[in-house]
């Protein structure tokens, strides 16, 4: 697995007065509200499609981010968008990540292939969980498109 975030260690809290641009300020997962640490309240989340599927286009233009996967083949980009995504939450150090079903697994030529592709994406996505420890927040169906 080639890492995407090159240069980047786990952002950690550091308070108000940091210097460090890559560093929380105001939210300390460990600190106390109301009886319930700051994680337990926010439950932050990295969402797959806007971080590592959407090409940044806008409706007039082209694609503006250039991704180390986007010239592989359909179910290769998936699995690197997979690799690039736990490595984000881990560097983010936040708990969750979300996505919906076309975000992480290409759709088939029918529906069998389109079934086949998810369960080979969400098989790689537990077992990422479980090196990881990071959760799935929420994980849905792509019933508009």
């Amino acid at each position: 697995m080639s890492e995407f975030f090159q240069g980047i260690s786990q952002i950690q809290y550091e308070g108000p007065e940091t210097s460090n641009l890559l560093a929380y300020r105001y939210y300390d997962p460990q600190q106390k509200v109301l009886d319930k640490t700051m994680e337990q309240h926010l439950r932050l989340a990295v969402c797959a499609w806007h971080n590592f599927v959407w090409s940044g286009h806008d409706i007039f233009g082209e694609p503006a981010f250039i991704r180390p996967w986007a010239h592989a083949d359909l179910m290769q980009q998936a699995k690197l968008r997979v690799d690039a995504l736990f490595e984000f939450v881990e560097k983010l150090n936040v708990p969750f990540f979300t996505f919906h079903d076309r975000d992480v697994a290409p759709e088939g030529a029918n529906l069998k292939e389109s079934n086949d592709n998810l369960q080979k994406i969400a098989d790689l996505i537990a077992e990422k969980m479980g090196k990881t420890g990071k959760k799935l927040l929420w994980g849905t169906a792509n019933l508009f498109s």
